[in-house]
């Protein structure tokens, strides 16, 4: 995970880090990439922080870990979190694994921490939850820990990566996500195109482990829509949306309808719906229960 310093100018000329007191949390600690000293300084300068030495050497320490190559990648020596609390501002991660001022939680399993509930003026997803398999455990956390009022930013693969992680986005996933959770939609954008896709390198990377997929590697060279497959080699290109939390409700996921052979009843459609006024997270599962019993005796024929 990683955020340049571009991406972070471009939060703050959007509000996103209001005067600088807010609270951040980071879905996956992000590293910092393509920042420099003069760039470092004055972002901290215009959130109060008075020019010294110490932060002359702080900027020039955290301009040295952000270095990238486009082709080799980061070196990952600078981290957003050590950014934001020199600027004034609370941080906090969550990953599996331990980094920046970390907090550990499977995202796949693990329900919102209670210290984490309506905390944060901001939540930032750089490209964490694509590595997920339980989407819905993982944007319910990011909803449940943004307060009414606060910003999330979802940075994501939406075209090509196609040996990065498990899941590209759709625009249409952001937006419907928007529309049920009733999230303003502050902006939304799509960055690139970078690089290029061998759709078969992750097929030749699992053969060793699924024998069978020699067949699928030779529809490569023998097969007419394998060589087409082979040919396109397409690029990487992320989406970013920003959404603003304006509802005090817990989270519904999204509906996704459109082929749908038929009307989709309101035993399955209820559960999109919010009749319960916010829940706190360790209540929430027993509140679901309780809303699932009363969606099944309203719907049993009455004599």
């Amino acid at each position: 995970m990683g955020i340049t310093f571009t991406q972070i100018e471009l939060m703050k000329r959007y509000g996103l880090f209001g005067n600088g007191k807010i609270s951040v949390l980071d879905v996956g600690s992000s590293n910092l990439y393509s920042a420099t000293a003069r760039g470092v300084s004055d972002f901290l300068v215009s959130f109060g922080v008075p020019i010294s030495l110490e932060v002359d050497e702080f900027s020039q320490r955290l301009a040295s870990g952000s270095f990238y190559d486009p082709i080799k990648g980061g070196i990952n020596g600078a981290f957003v979190g050590e950014l934001l609390e020199k600027a004034g501002m609370k941080y906090h991660a969550v990953d599996i694994a331990d980094g920046y001022a970390t907090t550990i939680i499977d995202l796949n399993h693990e329900p919102t921490p209670t210290k984490f509930v309506g905390a944060f003026d901001l939540v930032l997803n750089f490209g964490t939850t694509e590595h997920l398999l339980n989407q819905y455990n993982a944007f319910g956390v990011i909803h449940d820990s943004t307060k009414v009022g606060g910003h999330i930013v979802h940075q994501l693969p939406c075209v090509g990566f196609s040996n990065h992680g498990f899941f590209t986005y759709t625009p249409r996933c952001m937006f419907d996500l928007a529309g049920y959770n009733q999230y303003e939609l502050v902006e939304f954008w799509f960055g690139g195109p970078e690089g290029n896709n061998d759709l078969f390198r992750p097929v030749s990377d699992y053969l060793s482990r699924f024998p069978k997929l020699s067949n699928t590697l030779a529809t490569r060279q023998n097969g007419q829509a394998g060589a087409k497959v082979a040919e396109l080699y397409l690029p990487d290109i992320s989406l970013t949306v920003i959404y603003k939390k304006i509802k005090d409700r817990p989270f519904v996921g999204a509906l996704e309808t459109s082929t749908s052979v038929g009307a989709v009843p309101s035993s399955v459609t209820s559960r999109y719906e919010t009749r319960f006024k916010w829940i706190p997270g360790p209540l929430r599962k027993p509140a679901r229960r309780l809303r699932d019993f009363f969606v099944k005796v309203s719907s049993i024929p009455r004599m």
